[in-house]
């Protein structure tokens, strides 16, 4: 396939799937701007060793892993997004076997 195919394919995907791109373009911001705008206060305010170690004997440390709401809805409709496809393509598949 030729790039040019290749670039028509993508633009009529795009024009009939409007939400699709708009999402898509919501995303990329959305990564980029976490990003480029977080806080890494890790050279900033460097506790003493002294006091670390007594934080960590007293307290164990916690999960690394931490939920937001924001993942919930990111989960939510990407799942949404792409069950809607399936569905689409399993309906494709269906008319073109009859």
């Amino acid at each position: 396939m030729k790039h040019k195919e290749r670039v028509q394919k993508i633009r009529t995907f795009t024009e009939k799937n409007k939400v699709f791109t708009i999402m898509a373009v919501i995303a990329v911001i959305f990564l980029f701007s976490n990003f480029f705008f977080s806080k890494d206060n890790t050279e900033k305010n460097l506790p003493d060793t002294e006091t670390v170690q007594a934080e960590t004997e007293e307290n164990p440390p916690e999960a690394e892993w931490q939920f937001y709401w924001s993942d919930l809805w990111i989960l939510a409709v990407g799942g949404g997004f792409c069950t809607v496809m399936i569905i689409r393509e399993r309906r494709k598949a269906k008319e073109e076997l009859q």
